[in-house]
């Protein structure tokens, strides 16, 4: 296992915009500007690191339940999977908690059947931060008990009392993002915050799913900006379609997980502007245009019209989504990069906030 005292993290915050800021994380001689989009999903199996890096992906995740639960020790996954930039890890335990029944919830873990396999496992928080050192993480993200935004009171101080309890006795290092719990309940998330150690690097806001209406988040989101401290990272480890990710990003989120763009190009969408473009409709068999104008991105650039990926969707050949992928996530970073710019200029586009006034805030 990677040697702790050798893992320096810094946040240096560089611009301010209302609750917006840009700023420059550096770890493990990588770095990162935020805000910015963690990449999960289809994207990881789909595309090689070279394309994501081509795309403007900075961060990547991975979960560590699925190498602890395979026994699987690649090592750093930097090198493991060719990736050179920054590597985000989750524990998985919200998985664990929906694999276990009630009474596999323990005071000093969780108890499961692998779904696969059919064995009884039990995971515990220092199993998911060994696999995740192990991992060569450069941020990870603690072990907790998340249960579900408008779960009963009763449950989400039982998550919060737990989740706390582990925080306590597991002390953060650098590079952790302690875990933030209890639904949409300020005094329980009040709570959950007063157990963060001065040593964590920031904080990973659970709870907070995309099944949860927009106006929700959004109060939700400033609420907690409003306490956290305001040199810690913070980080959404979920979110869903366009509105949402624009409208955390504009309560001051710097890190926030996305599939968008692939769960986009699996629908047969293309992300143009704040839009979308349904390609497998027939209107755009004909359509010669590229995806976008002036688009940059390794589709456009290579001349595929709207028609051809309009074929290839229609007839069913892989392609065609893989040429919407690699559009939808440029597209996706040029408006993160366009954000970092809206707030390094101290103003907001006239149209993102119309875009974002359409989500409800």
């Amino acid at each position: 296992m990677k040697d702790e005292t050798m893992k320096k993290l810094t946040f240096q915050i560089n611009h301010h915009c209302q609750e917006m800021r840009t700023g420059t994380v550096t770890v493990n001689g990588r770095q990162l500007t935020t805000p910015a989009v963690v990449q999960t999903g289809s994207a990881l199996t789909t595309l090689t690191p070279a394309e994501l890096a081509e795309c403007g992906v900075q961060a990547i995740k991975q979960d560590a339940i699925d190498y602890w639960l395979t026994a699987s020790h690649p090592g750093d996954l930097h090198a493991f999977l060719g990736w050179s930039g920054i590597l985000v890890t989750a524990s998985g335990a919200d998985r664990a908690y929906q694999w276990a029944k009630p009474r596999g919830r323990k005071h000093d873990g969780v108890s499961f059947h692998d779904p696969v396999s059919g064995q009884l496992k039990f995971y515990t928080p220092q199993d998911a931060r060994a696999i995740q050192r192990g991992l060569g993480a450069d941020l990870t993200t603690g072990f907790a008990r998340a249960d579900a935004y408008f779960a009963p009171v009763d449950d989400l101080n039982a998550a919060v009392e737990q989740t706390n309890g582990w925080l306590t006795s597991n002390p953060c290092l650098a590079g952790d993002l302690a875990p933030l719990v209890g639904g949409g309940l300020k005094w329980a998330r009040q709570t959950s915050l007063t157990a963060v150690p001065a040593g964590a690097s920031g904080y990973s806001i659970l709870g907070v799913t995309p099944d949860v209406p927009v106006a929700e988040q959004v109060r939700l989101l400033n609420e907690l900006v409003g306490m956290m401290e305001p040199t810690k990272l913070r980080y959404l480890p979920t979110s869903g379609d366009l509105h949402q990710l624009v409208a955390a990003l504009l309560c001051g989120l710097d890190l926030i997980d996305s599939d968008l763009a692939g769960r986009e190009a699996a629908m047969g969408n293309a992300i143009v502007g704040f839009g979308r473009l349904p390609l497998d409709r027939e209107r755009f068999a004909g359509d010669g245009q590229a995806l976008a104008d002036r688009c940059n991105c390794p589709t456009c650039r290579a001349g595929v019209s709207r028609a051809a990926i309009h074929h290839l969707l229609t007839t069913s050949q892989p392609v065609g989504e893989r040429y919407l992928l690699l559009h939808n996530l440029f597209t996706i970073n040029q408006l993160l990069a366009r954000i970092r710019v809206m707030i390094a200029a101290g103003q907001i586009s006239a149209d993102l906030r119309k875009f974002t006034r359409q989500c409800g805030q």
